[in-house]
């Protein structure tokens, strides 16, 4: 049986615990090296966990390290998986809880692979909020999910969010001197790095030839696929209504089968964000780490 990670779909009871349908609940996370949004979570009655809130992943995925030392998983079942890097094997298990502050799930599915973000034991994904409005505040380390859609400042963009094959995406335009580049890209908090594209693209638009490499490096994806990074700088990058200069622009040095053209959190943390999945659609507003350094 193959599945394709990305696309896995999940039925899932939500049950709000210890408040009304109509009130807010409010889950603190920090950010790790790679700006993961990490969040303290249960699963089976274990002790506390680390989870990275994926908006570009479904499910719920755990480390095979955090499976042997800390919630040993009975009845696992194999299968295969279809990643950056290829297809890998992997194995899942039925039936398990998930809570989450004042959230609790039921009936999950945990898939089980070789890595998170740093200092995580696995991750979650945009689908256990189904119908939900789920605010991300970084100036306050906050996430926010919510029934109804609050009142919205002017100073947010709304965007469309396009919802496909597990994965979010938003359009977004890259400007390289005299050349510009407009395209859909996923919506990837769980990548920490800024832009990535595959490398397809960039010799479609001279991107290698003209722009300054800043660095190199290796990317591994969750079933340990290793990719060689480079990175170039980037005149412009411009999201909604936002324009950021000279933002690192990264490209693999092979294409993979899950396209990459990625907006990370790298690039994402900047924004205070409120998704509405009730309609598809995202508002961003840039915060206080809007002036960070690349």
């Amino acid at each position: 049986m193959k599945k394709t990670l990305l696309a896995c779909t999940l039925f899932v009871a939500f049950v709000g615990i210890a408040y009304g349908q109509n009130k807010p609940d409010t889950i603190p996370f920090f950010l790790n090296k790679q700006s993961n949004i990490c969040i303290k979570a249960r699963i089976n009655q274990s002790d506390s966990m680390i989870l990275m809130f994926h908006s570009s992943s479904t499910g719920l995925t755990l480390t095979k390290e955090a499976v042997e030392k800390k919630l040993p998983l009975h009845d696992k079942q194999a299968t295969e998986v279809r990643t950056w890097g290829g297809d890998a094997d992997a194995e899942f298990s039925e039936g398990n809880s998930l809570v989450i502050a004042a959230l609790r799930w039921d009936s999950l599915q945990i898939f089980i692979n070789e890595y998170s973000g740093p200092d995580t034991d696995g991750k979650f994904g945009f689908d256990l909020f189904s119908g939900k409005i789920v605010a991300i505040d970084y100036d306050n380390m906050r996430m926010i999910v919510s029934a109804a859609l609050p009142k919205m400042s002017k100073k947010y963009c709304k965007m469309k969010l396009l919802v496909k094959s597990g994965s979010t995406y938003i359009v977004g335009t890259l400007k390289m001197h005299n050349r510009i580049y407009q395209d859909t890209f996923m919506f990837h908090t769980g990548y920490g790095g800024v832009v990535l594209l595959d490398p397809k693209i960039g010799e479609q638009y001279e991107m290698q030839s003209k722009l300054q490499t800043i660095g190199t490096s290796e990317l591994k994806d969750a079933y340990g696929n290793v990719f060689k990074i480079e990175t170039k700088s980037l005149p412009q990058v411009q999201i909604g209504c936002k324009k950021l200069k000279n933002a690192p622009l990264s490209f693999a040095a092979r294409s993979s089968a899950i396209p990459m053209k990625v907006f990370g959190n790298g690039l994402l943390k900047r924004f205070n964000v409120v998704f509405d999945f009730q309609k598809n659609e995202v508002y961003l507003k840039p915060n206080g780490l809007w002036k960070l350094p690349f």
